[in-house]
């Protein structure tokens, strides 16, 4: 399996980088980066996620980085006996600067992988090639080689088992309890760029929200505009490719930060225009 990420990282560093000062007028610290590994085989599939050990006053990004930022892309092609690879992302912060609004991470981060090989009773080679930003008063990008040998007859490893289950608990659960609505949505085949109004029942659960758009589709931060009629309401800035046409199958991800956990809610937008 092989991301493209050598375009998408160009295209995303160019953003990134920006008119700042050259990298090197700085002191960038390395960031450790290790393969934590539950143990063998479980259900088909295996348990592992890759450890980032952020420094201190340093961030990283969410799958959908908000108004600047590098999302982690990840390249398995080197990999052996590899069928499946997903990532989970763990719910993440809402960071606001000068510059904009992003989704971040901070401190110790481990992001859930699970792995399903070609052949169950054959070990997997995983070796991953992630891209993924860093920031801190500077933005730059970082990459790290990760390795892992998965033997489906290994035993548990209780400790990397706990850890990993700490940041699966983190991860939005897809459910869809009709608490958030779209309340308009506007797109302009022209400029391919559009609006979403949403909001979310107040009671008094939801910490924050956020949203991804599938690929080649931009969406903002979803923007707190105030709470109303016993709803929180949001605006989100929506841009897709340049030869959109309309919004027919393109579904947005909401991510309801709350209280007690995360929850997942997929809105299909072609529905929300009828």
């Amino acid at each position: 399996m092989k991301t493209s990420a050598p375009l998408r990282f160009a295209f995303l560093l160019a953003l990134f980088l920006g008119p700042a000062a050259p990298v090197w007028a700085f002191e960038v610290p390395s960031v450790e980066a290790r393969l934590v590994v539950a143990g063998g085989i479980e259900g088909g599939a295996y348990r592992t996620a890759l450890e980032l050990d952020l420094p201190k006053g340093w961030h990283t990004y969410w799958r959908n980085p908000g108004d600047a930022g590098i999302p982690p892309i990840f390249d398995v092609a080197r990999s052996d006996n590899l069928k499946e690879f997903s990532v989970d992302y763990p719910v993440p912060v809402r960071h606001t600067d000068g510059t904009g609004t992003s989704m971040i991470y901070t401190g110790r981060l481990l992001l859930p992988i699970r792995v399903v090989p070609q052949e169950a009773d054959d070990p997997v080679a995983l070796t991953i090639h992630v891209l993924y930003g860093l920031c801190a008063e500077i933005c730059v990008p970082a990459e790290a080689d990760v390795t892992a040998h998965l033997d489906p007859a290994a035993a548990v490893d209780a400790a990397a088992s706990a850890e990993i289950a700490a940041f699966e608990a983190r991860v939005p659960v897809r459910s869809d309890d009709d608490r958030l609505a779209i309340d308009r949505f506007g797109f302009d085949a022209k400029t391919a760029r559009g609006s979403v109004d949403v909001s979310v029942v107040d009671d008094g659960r939801l910490v924050d929200l956020f949203v991804t758009g599938p690929a080649k589709w931009y969406a903002a931060p979803p923007a707190p505009v105030g709470i109303d009629g016993g709803r929180r309401r949001f605006t989100i800035a929506l841009e897709g490719p340049s030869r959109a046409t309309g919004v027919d199958g393109v579904e947005l991800s909401f991510v309801l930060a709350e209280k007690d956990g995360a929850y997942e809610i997929i809105r299909r937008l072609d529905a929300a225009a009828e």
